[in-house]
């Protein structure tokens, strides 16, 4: 077995432990082994308790969640020096949250993983949150009233955000959209955040033509999420792109199976014609 079939299997055994035992930070990791399949991740999970410990005396003297968020922001940018990497937003270190730890900087997704960590190892009860383009945190006072939580932008330094400011954040990551907070405010959990940092990882392989670093996302983004049909055609895309015509065409036929008529429907049969003029044997 070599070391991809080794992490594979290791991933499906995450994935296989119920899911209130899946650990946010040790799922982030063996996504980023697949960059560092040596990384010793039991060091940065190490480093995450200590800083848990540390973050839970500063925040125990406060009496609000206001507070715990302040304490926590000056503990985590100022004295840790963690930052939004605003230089070089695609760089793919930004996405392993080994990287994430050594460099202090990081996308909205991984440092927002890193902040609910920090914050659950001290007994503070906050979640991740799914907005448009914009990974969030956020302490919640009510399921019902989006106006009674407090929303955190942690790539931009903590900054809590009510509702003019979520507005203006849609604004600015999703324009002309009005706040929906039912769809806009969603709960994160470890499989969706798991999901998030893979997508990014798919689509900065994809860009670079590292089609295989992007099949392999695609394929760990479908086993956390089967009825993930974009990766599953993106799948195929990529194994048509590595020459591996017969697992694309069946990737693909599979796409079109389950999608019936998707919007692609004809960009996605122009590579079967492709794949079939290239295999003559298979056509029928």
């Amino acid at each position: 077995m070599n070391s991809r079939d080794k992490l594979n299997a290791e991933f499906q055994k995450y994935l296989h432990q119920p899911l209130g035992q899946w650990s946010l930070a040790g799922g982030a990791l063996l996504i980023a082994r697949q960059e560092y399949p040596r990384l010793d991740a039991s060091k940065t999970l190490d480093w995450l308790d200590g800083v848990g410990k540390e973050a839970k005396k500063r925040l125990e003297a406060c009496r609000t969640p206001r507070d715990k968020i302040v304490a926590l922001n000056e503990f985590f940018f100022e004295e840790l020096g963690f930052h939004g990497d605003q230089e070089d937003y695609y760089d793919p270190r930004n996405s392993y949250l080994s990287d994430v730890v050594e460099r202090k900087a990081g996308i909205p997704i991984t440092l927002t993983a890193l902040y609910l960590e920090a914050a659950w190892r001290a007994s503070f009860g906050l979640f991740g949150i799914n907005f448009p383009g914009h990974f969030l945190a956020a302490w919640k006072g009510s399921e019902s009233d989006f106006r009674k939580n407090l929303y955190i932008d942690v790539f931009n330094g903590g900054q809590v955000l009510e509702d003019p400011g979520l507005q203006g954040l849609l604004d600015r990551y999703a324009g002309g959209m009005k706040l929906d907070p039912p769809r806009h405010l969603r709960n994160a959990g470890v499989r969706e955040i798991l999901h998030r940092i893979l997508a990014n990882l798919k689509a900065i392989h994809a860009s670079l033509e590292k089609f295989d670093r992007a099949l392999w996302a695609a394929e760990w983004m479908i086993s956390l999420k089967p009825d993930d049909f974009a990766s599953l055609r993106d799948k195929g895309m990529f194994l048509f792109s590595l020459g591996r015509l017969e697992e694309a065409e069946n990737a693909l036929m599979e796409y079109l199976e389950e999608t019936k008529r998707p919007e692609d429907y004809a960009t996605v049969w122009r590579v079967l014609y492709s794949i079939k003029a290239q295999n003559p044997v298979r056509l029928n």
